[in-house]
């Protein structure tokens, strides 16, 4: 697993084809942000957003891709996360060790709600049952709708004739960003929306939208995405409601309606219907190749889906909103250390309960990857430096009371790392080892390991690291448990 760097464009490309392979199949109506608009937003960050875009390589191939994503300023328990395996590499662990990345690093976060979502066409979805297995709670489910482009005017004509005339409203239309007089209240509108659209169970804290908010949004979209905006006032300039079109720079296909939404006191005068109307009329002037219009509305929403209905959108798969809880636990880079003779480094460890032997490493540091926190630690614990980016042993997740104070349990990646004999002497003294319960460093054989009847971490150290010896790392992160 390895993060990649967005401004990297060859091996960005190379990632992105990987990720949009694994997000289109099995799909009739696909639509993945393209390159060019990802590309930009990653390599040009929202200070309101972290996003990691993360790969699974074998040698210098990419076999699966993730976006990890976190918000900084607000719901500072949820993470976000997005797997794509292209099919021709599923079935090989890569989904499983991109998601061992992703609970390590929000462990690490301290966040302990995982958000994802997923398509399910009506054959299924791989993506739907892989998160099942993780453990993921459906927790909304939109349908994701589509109707073919140029839009149809005898539909059109049907439809302004069945809503009639617009009495005590007005519309105003919009293309690009939002002027300043009407600012205000597109932002307030843009609440209103995040408060009334349905969420079903996901966990969501709704932050309000300023003018700054909203400039700082329309600045970063603008660059890939023209925006059609048609709101609706009252004659006295109160707003009532918003419809909202994004049609992609880069993507030659599709467009995405996105936004519908009339105020609850101003519903029951057929706003919705005459915003979309109005809209679908700018995107006549401003489309150019794009071939079908997409939008998402949650089954809940009787209303909506009835607007859409009428105006010949097509459901093509379910959209699901997932969410999973996480227990607590502390995040820990561990070094299986193994001389050219085949002996293993382990620290012994005294609890009340008796000694314990382990492998030299411990918990991450805020900041650091797990690599960065290993070399930390061997550093610390043992001096050893300057080894090459090791390979990912095996995956340990513990919940249990009693294996670290403040916490539900621990997280262990444990990685292999060849290394000539040497005589382990870290930064730490021998009384910062002991105020950590370290108080023995030492080299063992694979006979003597087998023999020993005491206390490891994993238990069944001894048979992993005869495994290890026989037959090679694994392909992919073994999930330990205790």
């Amino acid at each position: 697993m390895r993060e990649i760097d967005p401004a990297d464009l060859a091996l960005f490309d190379e990632w992105y084809d990987a990720f949009r392979a694994g997000a289109v199949a099995g799909r009739e109506a696909a639509l993945v942000t393209g390159p060019e608009a990802l590309g930009y937003s990653l390599r040009n960050p929202s200070p309101l957003k972290q996003r990691i875009v993360v790969g699974a390589f074998e040698d210098d191939r990419v076999l699966g891709t993730m976006l990890f994503e976190y918000r900084l300023n607000d719901n500072l328990d949820t993470v976000e996360v997005e797997i794509d395996v292209p099919p021709a590499h599923r079935r090989r662990g890569i989904g499983t060790a991109l998601w061992q990345w992703a609970a390590t690093r929000a462990a690490q976060l301290g966040r302990t709600i995982v958000q994802a979502e997923v398509a399910v066409p009506a054959a299924g979805s791989p993506g739907a049952a892989f998160a099942a297995r993780l453990g993921f709670q459906v927790e909304h489910v939109e349908e994701h709708l589509v109707v073919p482009l140029p839009y149809d005017d005898l539909r059109l004509e049907e439809l302004r004739s069945d809503a009639g005339r617009l009495d005590g409203y007005r519309l105003t239309s919009l293309a690009g960003l939002c002027p300043p007089e009407h600012q205000q209240a597109y932002a307030d509108l843009h609440t209103a929306m995040d408060l009334d659209v349905p969420t079903g169970g996901m966990t969501r804290e709704v932050v309000p939208w300023t003018v700054e908010k909203l400039e700082a949004s329309e600045a970063r979209i603008d660059r890939s995405y023209l925006a059609l905006v048609t709101m609706a006032h009252t004659l006295a300039g109160e707003p009532a409601g918003y419809t909202l079109i994004y049609l992609p720079r880069a993507d030659a296909v599709n467009a995405q309606q996105d936004d519908t939404l009339v105020l609850r006191e101003h519903r029951d005068h057929n706003l919705g219907t005459f915003l979309k109307l109005a809209n679908l009329e700018q995107l006549a002037k401003h489309r150019t190749t794009q071939r079908f219009l997409h939008t998402w509305t949650a089954l809940t929403n009787a209303p909506m889906r009835k607007v859409n209905a009428r105006f010949g959108f097509r459901a093509v798969e379910e959209h699901r909103e997932l969410e999973l809880r996480l227990p607590r636990l502390r995040p820990a880079a561990r070094g299986l250390i193994v001389d050219e003779n085949e002996r293993v480094l382990l620290v012994r460890f005294e609890f009340a309960d008796g000694p314990l032997w382990a492998t030299p490493g411990g918990g991450l540091e805020a900041g650091e990857t797990v690599v960065e926190g290993l070399r930390r630690e061997l550093v610390e614990e043992v001096g050893l430096t300057g080894f090459a980016d090791p390979v990912h042993l095996w995956h340990q997740e513990v919940v249990a009371d009693g294996h670290a104070t403040g916490y539900d349990g621990v997280l262990n990646d444990y990685f292999l790392i060849r290394a000539d004999h040497f005589t382990p002497a870290g930064s730490m003294t021998a009384a910062e080892l002991a105020a950590e319960n370290v108080h023995e460093l030492r080299w063992w054989t694979l006979d003597e390991l087998l023999a020993h009847k005491g206390r490891f971490a994993p238990r069944d150290l001894p048979e992993l690291v005869r495994r290890l010896l026989a037959n090679g790392p694994p392909s992919t992160p073994t999930q330990l448990g205790l």
